[in-house]
């Protein structure tokens, strides 16, 4: 960046800190080994540094599992690492899941085929009709459950009174 190493180069910058950063730039002043204008001069070196390894974290490009160089690609691989890992074990859950709700349908239409007999030919038009009206009356109050609405039921002839559900 230019400056430091250069005397030639080196401009004089008056700046005011309030009590809590010049307490800080003291600290870390001391803990360096540097005067406050020396401390203060590395300071924005590596903050001005960051900035552009900032910038440079969004803007290069990267593949999985190769090598980070600098502070923020490394903090930024390792929390993409963890979201990763997150993710993956909550999307193993889910399968889980979602494996068991279709090992529980399966033994459901399984166990209404070994209890329902066949419709004879001459009925399937009337029970297709029934079949799809109380469909119609169960997918609109999954709806309203769903909805966080109280079930009131689908009316008359829903299917839930005199003809047998």
């Amino acid at each position: 960046m230019g400056g430091a190493g250069d005397p030639s180069r080196l401009h004089g910058v008056r700046v005011l800190l309030g009590s809590a950063e010049y307490q800080q730039l003291q600290l870390e002043a001391a803990g360096r080994g540097a005067s406050l204008a020396g401390c203060a001069g590395e300071c924005l070196r590596e903050y001005f540094a960051l900035r552009a390894e900032m910038a440079s974290a969004v803007t290069a490009p990267g593949r999985p599992g190769e090598r980070h160089t600098g502070l923020i690609h490394s903090i930024l691989a390792r929390t993409e690492e963890r979201l990763v890992a997150t993710l993956d074990a909550r999307a193993a859950e889910l399968c889980d899941g979602q494996q068991r709700l279709e090992s529980m349908l399966d033994r459901l239409v399984q166990l209404y085929l070994v209890h329902t007999p066949e419709v004879a030919p001459e009925q399937r038009a009337g029970a297709v009709a029934s079949a799809t009206r109380r469909y119609g009356n169960y997918r609109r109050a999954v709806g309203e459950l769903a909805a966080g609405e109280a079930f009131t039921g689908a009316g008359p002839g829903d299917g839930l009174g005199e003809d047998g559900g």
